[in-house]
């Protein structure tokens, strides 16, 4: 896993109007977390730019940032981010300060590689677990888990047991939930015959009334 730097200011206004210029400025307020810190969290801001730059690379969210910040660097992940819904943009970004010589847990996703065989005889892919939840050192975060799909027949099924991940870092899932399969297409069902339409009411009296 590779690191980022990231140069953050320290931010004493937290009133939605200060939160709005930091904005208007190119800058993205934000809150570290760590025990390290005496008041167990810290309000910052960090330039927009590249903190998109950090979260568009491979490791994404998972990237360990060295944040340089009142005068100190603190290794540290983003925790959660708050987005605006319309436009797309960052609105708040939680950073939890992390320790490189203590484990933590994490999500990362889990990419398909290939082609079914069962694809070929008329079978679909069904991908169910698309990221697994995993608990390593930080340095040991790998990008994704890579999945070899290109052996599976009708009726396969991967599991999280199943799935290969590096040395040192262990799968939180449950190791029999399915992760990927190939079932049978669903055949179309059978055209049904037309319905008749119902007589109108007036009409069917009228033949009651002759059969008497």
């Amino acid at each position: 896993m590779a690191d980022a730097g990231l140069n953050a200011k320290l931010r004493e206004g937290r009133t939605k109007s200060s939160r709005k210029q930091l904005r208007d400025s190119g800058a993205v307020p934000g809150v570290m977390y760590g025990k390290q810190m005496g008041k167990g969290s810290m309000a910052i801001s960090v330039d927009a730019k590249e903190l998109k730059q950090i979260l568009s690379s491979v490791s994404g969210r998972n990237t360990l940032i060295k944040m340089n910040v009142a005068g100190s660097k603190q290794t540290v992940m983003v925790k959660s981010l708050q987005m605006d819904p319309l436009h797309h943009h960052i609105r708040h970004v939680d950073f939890q300060q992390i320790s490189e010589d203590s484990k933590i847990r994490t999500v990362i996703p889990i990419h398909l590689v290939g082609t079914p065989k069962g694809v070929a005889l008329g079978g679909v892919i069904q991908h169910d677990l698309r990221s697994a939840e995993i608990e390593c050192l930080p340095s040991q975060i790998p990008d994704a888990i890579e999945v070899d799909i290109c052996e599976m027949e009708i009726g396969d099924a991967i599991q999280v047991n199943d799935l290969q991940v590096p040395s040192g870092v262990k799968l939180l899932d449950h190791p029999h939930t399915t992760v990927v399969g190939v079932a049978t297409m669903k055949a179309p069902e059978p055209a049904g015959q037309p319905e008749v339409p119902p007589e109108p009411i007036e009409e069917a009296k009228a033949k009651t009334i002759e059969k008497e």
